[in-house]
């Protein structure tokens, strides 16, 4: 592979400027431990496969686990390599405010967004990119998670152009599959502490059957794994101190309702551990409490290490 740590670092001078809580000498070890290698996977599964296809990348993992940050380097080493790769979320794929309020006369329990998705946009979307040839235009949707009062809407488009080798498609619930034993959902876990959350954790469980063929798109999946989940709140408090001091951002304890309101959704200790587990993901990264890139281990390493 024609990439050198020492010789070749300075590639990455622009997202360190951007991102200060970078550490360099932890990049460069990352790089030699864990982007490096993968980098590698991907360009022998873009060479087994269709060339004339791009390779979709599915990338999940809770708020705040560092998907974006990873995406930012994961492209600037591929375009050094000479690959394009687009990021893509499945955020940009939410539906709009219009369509979340019918939802809401419907059922009043989606007090926001959360698994409510256009699947069919978003799996054209994929199709599209995936299948891309030059001199083709794919629009993708701009989501505004701070439109509507924080509520969200779909506020224009973006076109790609270019055709890309590699599609990073990122979630908080991406490949979240249902779970067959649902009695799991009434053993105690944080946000599951009631009987009406219950209840809409199982209905969401089943509504999650909806995405399977979306999921079917993904070509290599990777899992960022949080063992301490509930970090999360942390990592939310941290950033929204940094809003308050700009005069917006929530309070503790709106921060505790929102997290808690995508727990009920797709739990990181229920749906989120078993894609974790699940024999069709490619990999898992171990996430650690400050963000630092723990273990790459397979799904059999990580049922047997973190049962």
């Amino acid at each position: 592979m024609d990439f050198d740590v020492k010789q070749d670092f300075d590639i990455f001078q622009s997202i360190l400027i951007k991102r200060p809580e970078i550490n360099p000498d932890n990049l460069k070890k990352d790089l030699n431990n864990y982007y490096l290698p993968f980098i590698q996977k991907l360009i022998k599964l873009k060479l087994q496969r269709n060339l004339h296809q791009g390779i979709i990348v599915g990338v999940s993992a809770i708020q705040g686990a560092g998907k974006t940050t990873q995406g930012e380097i994961l492209e600037i080493l591929l375009e050094h390599l000479g690959y394009s790769s687009i990021p893509l979320s499945i955020d940009d794929h939410y539906i709009t405010h219009e369509e979340l309020n019918r939802l809401r006369v419907k059922d009043p329990r989606f007090i926001r967004r959360g698994v409510t998705h256009d699947i069919p946009k978003a799996i054209k979307n994929l199709t599209d990119l995936k299948n891309m040839k030059d001199g083709m235009e794919v629009k993708i949707p701009i989501y505004d998670k701070g439109a509507k009062s924080g509520d969200g809407d779909r506020v224009g488009f973006r076109t790609i152009n270019q055709k890309p080798h590699f599609i990073f498609y990122d979630g908080w619930m991406l490949g979240a599959k249902r779970v067959e034993d649902e009695s799991i959902f009434e053993s105690g876990l944080p946000a599951l502490d009631t009987s009406e959350h219950i209840q809409f954790a199982k209905d969401i469980n089943r509504k999650l059957d909806e995405y399977i063929p979306l999921w079917d798109l993904i070509d290599f999946m990777l899992v960022l794994y949080v063992l301490n989940y509930q970090i999360s709140l942390t990592w939310r408090e941290q950033a929204e101190e940094r809003l308050r001091a700009e005069g917006k951002g929530m309070s503790q304890q709106q921060i505790k309702e929102f997290v808690y309101y995508f727990w009920r959704s797709v739990h990181p200790a229920i749906q989120i551990k078993n894609l974790a587990y699940d024999k069709n993901t490619d990999q898992v990264v171990i996430i650690n409490d400050d963000h630092t890139i723990g273990k790459i281990m397979t799904p059999k390493q990580v049922k047997m290490m973190y049962p």
